[in-house]
């Protein structure tokens, strides 16, 4: 049977992630008769009873791996971590919190099955989200697309990889990844599945508005150069207005008009003065990706990895 690996990463999931094992579990019982599947819990430092509650609950047509990092390394690295360290004939890559709905893997396989070596799922309604959350969205993906012609707008991490895609994305050699944006970067055909972003199970989202800040900044900085140009660009607009400002001021004092008062000046000073240090920030945010990457730190560290077979669960079940 074709072995199909389900990578999940957890942070802080005790509430809702026996939920999403029952609703995932009684999902794949009609495919586990074709496929073998194994679920990865990619623990990321959780700090409440997440590793208890995955390892309390009983599985009825899937293996489960506990794997436990030592301390949140977020993400991104959880997802590397699970297409590195567990072969596969595919992977699908899913939250906990089941707004990444289950119901769309037998779909996905079917797709994986005619020879899409990607299935994306998309979202076609956002579901439940503040106007900030939707127009900060909203202009990070946009500005993405500008930037680095990468469309991700309604994109989520919720996809289905083969075993193909999954070497190449671990063959690169960047320790700082976007995994939406690396499987786009590819450039392997892919199919969409549209879904509605269903309601959070457990408690709301860990993350904060300067996390998702910070994730935004990485994300663009890390696939394009562009703000750098941009940085070009402004210092030849300054030039520009400095030579037109300039040209004003000496022709005025060569035919004796004097020029009153130094709002002018002041104010030009502070544009220049920001500009400058936004542009000393800018290069700033590149040179600190480039030290990130030159230490070449492990992109994670596993403390421990459980595992509980789906022979061993049924024997430990019979009398």
């Amino acid at each position: 049977m074709k072995k199909i690996t389900i990578l999940c990463p957890a942070f802080n999931e005790e509430a809702g992630i026996q939920s999403f094992l029952s609703v995932l579990d009684s999902t794949l019982e009609p495919l586990s008769a074709n496929y073998l599947f194994h679920v990865v819990i990619l623990n990321d430092g959780s700090t409440d009873k997440t590793a208890m509650a995955v390892s309390q609950y009983d599985a009825k047509n899937l293996s489960i791996t506990l794997c436990n990092f030592t301390r949140n390394f977020g993400k991104e690295a959880a997802i590397y971590a699970g297409l590195e360290r567990y072969s596969s004939d595919a992977y699908i890559v899913m939250d906990t919190d089941l707004q990444h709905p289950p119901s769309l893997i037998p779909q996905m396989l079917e797709y994986w099955d005619q020879g899409f070596k990607v299935v994306e799922s998309v979202k076609s309604a956002r579901g439940k989200e503040s106007l900030l959350y939707k127009l900060f969205s909203t202009a990070f993906y946009r500005g993405l697309s500008l930037l680095s012609s990468l469309e991700l707008e309604n994109h989520s991490d919720y996809k289905l990889l083969d075993n193909e895609i999954a070497e190449h994305i671990n063959k690169l050699p960047e320790k700082q990844r976007f995994f939406r944006g690396l499987v786009e970067w590819l450039g392997f055909p892919s199919v969409q599945i549209p879904f509605t972003v269903p309601e959070r199970e457990g408690d709301s989202s860990s993350w904060s508005a300067l996390g998702l800040f910070k994730y935004s900044i990485h994300n663009i900085v890390s696939f394009t150069s562009a703000p750098l140009h941009l940085v070009t660009l402004i210092g030849f607009l300054m030039l520009i207005i400095s030579s037109i400002i300039g040209s004003v001021s000496l022709y005025q004092w060569v035919i004796g008009v004097a020029v009153t008062g130094f709002t002018t000046v002041i104010l030009l000073l502070l544009f220049i003065g920001s500009i400058l240090m936004i542009s000393l920030g800018l290069i700033g945010l590149y040179l600190a990706k480039i030290y990130d990457e030159i230490k070449a730190r492990p992109t994670y560290l596993v403390q421990n990895e459980i595992n509980y077979p789906l022979k061993q669960r049924n024997q430990e079940e019979s009398p």
